[in-house]
Order: C-alpha cells, then structure tokens, then sequence
C-alpha cells in the first residue's frame, strides 16, 4: 500500500474542517452553514462552536465547562447515512448530555445534503483550570459489518481534536502519560495508522490489510500489529482503538502513546481483549498527531483512522 493517506476508500470523499459561528436562538434559520461547501460535493463537514464565538484554529473559549457545545454536522454526500457521534476527553472517552439525557454514544439519521446542529454538555464534575482536548468522532454506520463490504475502507467518518479553553483561565495541557517508542521504525512511503496481521516489519515491505473479519473466542486477548507515523512536524501520536464504538484498552491502558520519527513509521504490537458475549464487533481506530499541543493553525487538523475490520466472537 503506497497512498499517502490511506484515502482507498468505500467511498472517495472530500472532508473539510468547517470554522463558523452562529446564533443559536433559532436552529433552523443557521443549518445553512455548510452552504459554502456544497458546490465541492462528496464531502462531510464538521464544527463545534459555543453559542456565541467564532472557532479558530480549533479553540472553543467556555466561560464554563458546561457552557453549550454545538456539534455541527453536514453529510453532503449523494448517500442518506446513519452515523455515531462518539466524545474523547483528553483521549478518554467521556459521557456527555444530549437535552439533559447522558449518552456515551448518540447514534442519529442524516439524509443526503443535510445540515444538522447537535448540542451536547459536558459534566460539570471535570476541573476547568486549563485547557482540555475535546476529539469529536463522527462514524458511519454503526450498525453495519466491514465484512459485508466489497471493499477494505478507512473513511467512514470525520475525527477532530479541538481545545476547550477557560475564557479566564490558562491555556495550558497537562498529561501524566507516559510515551514510549515504538519496536521499530520502517521506511514506508505513507502516513498514518494501520492495524492488522501482518507481522512482517521490514523496511519497504508491501503493508497488507488486515482481514475483513477476524474470528476469536470471547474474552480472548488478541495481538495486533500496528504501523503508525510518518508525520512531519510532530514528536509524539495517540492511538484510540474501538471496538463496538466503545474506547478499547490497548495494552491495559486506555490509549498508545508512542513516539513518532518524521520520515518514518513506527512498527510495534498492540493487545486488545475480545468482548465477553459472541456476536459481530465493528473495530476501528484513530491517530492523533501531536496529541498534547495547544490546537493552533499547525495542530488543528482531521486525523487519520485505520481500515476498520469486524471482529466475530464465537
């Protein structure tokens, strides 16, 4: 596989990071802002604003954590979609309100060419002295298996990483993750995550995808290898891996937090633990880059997710 991106897809579209503000006293006099965008066609938009300010560069300013976020989604594909909306809180995954019911998932309808504002809430019980990254993940069809697909597809969706900043507080992140290296890093000529079989870390090596369906036993902890990297300006990525749009332990622990060489990508191997009842799980996953930046025109960007697979538990 030789794709810069890995942008072989089910279906090629345009992404696009939307910047817009909007006066939320009357929703449906603002869902048009993804009208600029539908000239390009084929394309899925995706903003958060608070209800008052403009987003730049991916800071959201909160007088208050609970302040209104406003999930702003346009599916301007020829294709009616079903979707996830999934929240990750400093890279762990956090339950939010919707109309005052908690959710740890919000799985909604948007037909071809509609725009749609989602407003969500955080809980009031997180320390708002510094900045926090907010990933918003929005993923097609949640409740359809990779294995029924004609084709392996890593664009199912958009995921950003946006900064909740205290309007009066310090822009400031703080972690106590701890980075590792990879096992190895590769020459490979392209850029991003990918999680399969192939357990074959030599330089210039053909990258295969991985099974379309991988079967296991349930509770069964099952070795993946991954290949991750190759971005130019950042010295440090996260891997999120989901499974059943659930946040997996990776390892034992909630993320991978590993080093990145610009130039290069970075080979190791990761264990994830199978469900414990037998059905088909969807396994998908992300890269950030630069996870712990301050969001800026240089750190503010869509991230590469990995070929999903589904994963049958017998």
């Amino acid at each position: 596989m030789k794709l810069k991106r890995f942008f072989c897809a089910l279906l090629i579209m345009t992404i696009c990071v939307l910047f817009a503000s909007c006066d939320y006293s009357d929703n449906d006099k603002h869902l048009d802002f993804a009208d600029e965008y539908r000239e390009y066609g084929n394309m899925l938009v995706l903003g958060v604003v608070n209800d008052i300010d403009l987003t730049e560069d991916g800071v959201v300013y909160l007088d208050s954590i609970t302040d209104n976020l406003n999930i702003q989604f346009a599916n301007l594909t020829e294709y009616d979609s079903e979707y996830i909306l999934k929240l990750f809180l400093d890279y762990e995954e956090i339950e939010y309100f919707i109309d005052d019911e908690i959710k740890n998932g919000y799985v909604f309808q948007a037909k071809s060419d509609e725009s749609l504002i989602i407003p969500v809430k955080l809980n009031s019980s997180i320390d708002f002295n510094n900045s926090h990254i907010l990933t918003v993940a929005v993923l097609t069809a949640p409740n359809k298996h990779a294995k029924n697909s004609d084709l392996m597809s890593n664009s199912y969706g958009m995921v950003l990483s946006y900064e909740l900043a205290p309007r009066d507080g310090t822009r400031s992140i703080s972690t106590n993750k701890i980075c590792s290296d990879p096992t190895k890093y590769l020459e490979l000529n392209y850029q991003g995550l990918m999680l399969n079989l192939d357990f074959d870390a030599a330089n210039n090596a053909t990258t295969q995808f991985p099974p379309q369906n991988i079967f296991a036993k349930a509770g069964e902890t099952i070795t993946l290898a991954y290949r991750a990297g190759n971005y130019e300006n950042a010295s440090e990525l996260m891997v999120i891996v989901l499974i059943d749009w659930k946040q997996s332990q990776i390892n034992d622990v909630n993320s991978l937090y590993i080093r990145n060489k610009p130039g290069y990508i970075g080979y190791g191997e990761l264990n994830i633990t199978t469900p414990l009842q037998a059905g088909e799980y969807e396994v998908t996953a992300f890269v950030v880059d630069s996870p712990f930046s301050l969001r800026d025109f240089n750190t503010f960007h869509t991230h590469d997710t990995a070929y999903r697979f589904t994963l049958t538990v017998q």
